[in-house]
């Protein structure tokens, strides 16, 4: 190595790269000139040693940016540190509250990451450093998440235009045939105009902020123009009007001169107010809210909303539509919901809410009258169409600190679909003590008190559907849990009980099934490793009387005995898996392992049965099945490998499964059987082209089952006349004894852009031949040519 001397404050000096410095000792020489020209080397004869020092100091890190340990909440944001070290790192690992920082990196002595805090008052960056000596430390830095500093004024705004005109040209699609002229015969022709056109506006000034949002949005048939418009414009007015003032009970169902929705669109129109942020919110137009999982979760309604929060305590209130209904086919579905929640900061929380979503019929006084009608109703002329009600209570609980959290919760729901025939609340009340029930004539004093001061009975209608649902025992449905989360250790475990009759209409949630588990996930390394145990059962008893009553009144518990219908899957899972790290030259690898258990509670049930009889229809079941199962899948991805202007990749995977059938209808069997598939893939690019296969089959030794083959082929070029050119081809077979079925289908693509203007063309076509039945034989073909103008 050749380094020259500089000099720096009267004193020379060269500088000796770190990649140099290794091993013990130094070996030099150095070689001078003065200003009259004579050379000199020292030392004159042989080389210079100098041991070498090794770094035993750990590194260290120095905050550069931001100056102080500081993030703003929900922005993303640079985090540079300064590397204190006489060494240069070679390995360091990053974890943002205990997931792992993709976007980080070391240049020189600065170590640098990407943040975008997230709902949280502080952020624990957890960095692990290992220098060239093997010197190692782990630094732990605690960032304060805040609210950015808003200025005290602002304005902003913006605007979006998208059309897009679309031909459809189907061939072939009203009925199974292979017969060409049939197939050229049966055309089905679509002229489809999608359009956005819309802006949003903000505004602060001060404490005051205001948005504003609204957009035209629809695909709608070129056919169908002059039906749907200006139809589904009035509709959203109309919706306007009625909607704006959540108060005017005395004005809420009147319909007077209005005309049914007939078409549907995607219009959007907000209008938000805040003061001092979050603190106060109000909201009217199509907005989202979520209450807890369970009962509301991002449900979206147009109507108005207020907010509250002060940090400590925590208030929602929304009222409006849920779905805006539909001539002939939906009611126009009421939304009314709150929420009231109480904070300690990020260690405890408690939360409760009550929502009703229900079919807009009317108003209680008005429907109560015997023979009276909906006016929304004969409006829509949903006659046919059942109106369906719902009412969601939840309350939840947890703590949260930097090592873990728990998350508890409860949710009751009742939902009656049939809510067509309203009666008279202390009717209803009559009704249900002469069925057997209890004397709610107090409750329904207190219930008259809250109508009069809010018409809470016009957005839940006593109906006879109520009162059969009750004697039915399916009106009401529960679901309670826990859930728990260890960042750090990435560790996640849950325990949840839902019955069959639990539905809400504003959120998703499994029912019919108690489930607990627990999940692991971690990073060692590269190295990414999970595992977990789960628990399933169906056929979920009801909870209130089952377990609630049960507790608190055994004397009211069912004491019926259990029959076949009572019997549950019970399903063990146990799943482990691990990816390795992306390798140069050979990829990366992923394996999976399941090992499943499916039994059912028939023994458990048999033993309580009332005879003989019972118990043996309980045993031999069709149900009562018990089976075992191993499943392995493994995942290789290559690296792309380049030559010249080549570059490939390719892929494999294999899934396999070994099935032993330990009981099949209570009667031991010992039957197992494989079932095993994988699949590969390669790609090829080479300039403009592209050239991508695939070839997968799947089999079982199981006997009569099922072999299939798959072949696949794309072809890509790219940059001619047109941007993108793409041919796609696909043939299966299906074999048992022999061949079955088999199907092929190609496509071809053209895009080209202009400007703003982006014009393709797509052409499918399929034919599917069986060769045990010829019915099922048919060639489908599809044209696809469409216009996009997008600003």
């Amino acid at each position: 190595m050749y380094s020259e001397f500089n000099e720096e404050r009267g004193i020379w000096v060269a500088n000796i790269p770190y990649t140099y410095l290794t091993d013990e000792e130094l070996v030099y020489f150095a070689v001078m000139q003065n200003t009259d020209g004579t050379v000199f080397r020292t030392p004159q004869i042989g080389e210079q040693k100098a041991r070498l020092v090794h770094d035993t100091t750990p590194p260290k890190l120095k905050l550069v940016s931001p100056k102080s340990a500081d993030l703003v909440l929900g922005k993303e944001q640079v985090v540079i540190f300064e590397v204190i070290d006489e060494s240069a790192l070679t390995n360091f690992s990053i974890t943002l509250d205990g997931q792992e920082a993709t976007r980080s990196g070391v240049f020189n002595q600065y170590l640098s990451f990407i943040v975008t805090p997230e709902g949280k008052e502080e952020s624990i960056a957890v960095i692990s450093m290992t220098d060239r000596y093997e010197n190692t430390s782990t630094e732990e830095i605690r960032f304060t998440v805040k609210a950015e500093k808003a200025p005290m004024f602002m304005a902003s705004g913006d605007y979006r235009t998208n059309v897009e005109l679309e031909y459809i040209l189907g061939l072939g699609k009203s009925a199974n045939t292979s017969d060409i002229t049939t197939v050229l015969n049966d055309q089905d022709h679509q002229l489809n105009l999608t359009f956005e056109l819309g802006g949003d506006a903000y505004l602060k000034a001060g404490p005051v902020g205001l948005e504003v949002l609204g957009t035209l949005k629809d695909t709608v048939s070129v056919f169908d123009i002059t039906e749907a418009y200006p139809n589904t414009l009035q509709a959203d007015l109309q919706n306007i009007l009625n909607l704006y003032n959540p108060i005017d009970f005395a004005n809420e169902f009147d319909y007077t001169g209005e005309e049914p929705r007939k078409f549907d669109n995607d219009n959007q129109f907000l209008v938000k107010v805040s003061f001092f942020g979050p603190a106060l919110t109000y909201q009217f137009g199509d907005q989202k809210t979520t209450f807890q999982k369970e009962t509301i979760k991002d449900l979206g309604f147009r109507g108005t909303s207020i907010g509250l929060d002060l940090g400590f305590l925590e208030l929602k209130v929304g009222k409006g539509l849920t779905d805006l209904g539909l001539y002939q086919v939906a009611w126009p579905q009421n939304f009314f919901g709150f929420q009231f929640a109480i904070k300690v900061k990020k260690a405890w929380y408690l939360q409760t809410n009550l929502s009703f979503i229900s079919a807009l019929q009317g108003r209680y006084t008005d429907l109560k009258q015997s023979g009276a009608t909906s006016d929304i109703g004969t409006l829509y002329d949903l006659s046919g169409i059942l109106p369906d009600q719902n009412m969601v209570f939840g309350l939840s609980t947890g703590h949260a600190n930097k090592y873990f959290s728990v998350d508890a919760s409860f949710s009751l729901s009742l939902y009656n679909e049939n809510a067509g025939t309203i009666v008279d609340v202390n009717q209803l009340a009559t009704d249900l003590e002469n069925q057997g029930g209890p004397d709610l004539g107090t409750y329904v004093g207190y219930l008259d008190k809250i109508h009069a001061v809010f018409p809470i009975l016009d957005y839940f209608l006593p109906s006879n559907g109520l009162v059969s649902g009750i004697v039915d025992k399916d009106l009401w449905g529960i679901s309670y849990g826990v859930e728990a989360k260890v960042p750090k250790l990435g560790i996640q475990a849950w325990i949840r009980k839902t019955d069959a009759t639990y539905k809400s209409l504003g959120s998703s949630l499994a029912t019919d099934e108690f489930t607990f588990g627990s999940t692991v996930e971690q990073r060692y390394g590269d190295f990414s490793f999970r595992g977990g145990y789960s628990f399933k059962m169906d056929n979920i008893a009801d909870i209130l009387f089952n377990d609630i009553i049960a507790l608190v009144k055994p004397d009211l518990a069912p004491t019926s005995t259990p029959t076949a219908a009572d019997i549950s899957n019970i399903v063990h899972t146990v799943q482990a898996g691990v990816d390795t790290p992306q390798h140069k030259l050979l990829g990366t690898l992923g394996f999976d392992y399941t090992f499943a258990y499916e039994t059912t509670n028939a023994e458990a049930l048999a033993k309580d049965a009332a005879d003989a009889a019972t118990e043996t229809a309980i045993k031999t079941s069709t149900d009562n099945d018990t089976t075992l199962s191993h499943t392995g899948e493994l995942r290789w991805r290559s690296a792309r490998y380049k030559i010249g202007s080549v570059t490939t990749n390719f892929g494999a995977k294999t899934k396999d499964s070994y099935v032993t059938k330990h009981t099949v209808d209570g009667t031991a069997d010992g039957t197992t059987f494989w079932e095993l598939g994988y699949a590969l893939s390669g790609s090829v690019n080479f300039s403009r082209y592209t050239l991508s296969l695939g070839f997968d089959q799947t089999w079982s030794t199981e006997p009569s089952s099922l072999t299939s083959f798959g072949y696949d082929a794309k072809f890509g070029i790219k940059e001619t006349f047109f941007d993108t050119i793409n041919f796609t081809a696909s043939f299966d077979q299906a074999f048992r004894a022999s061949l079955e079925a088999y199907k092929v289908t190609g496509s071809f693509a053209l895009e080209k852009r202009l400007g703003l203007i982006t014009v393709s063309t797509n052409l499918d076509v399929s034919f599917y031949d069986s060769l045990l039945d010829d019915s099922d034989d048919a060639i489908t073909s599809t044209l696809t040519v469409k216009g996009v103008f997008s600003k």
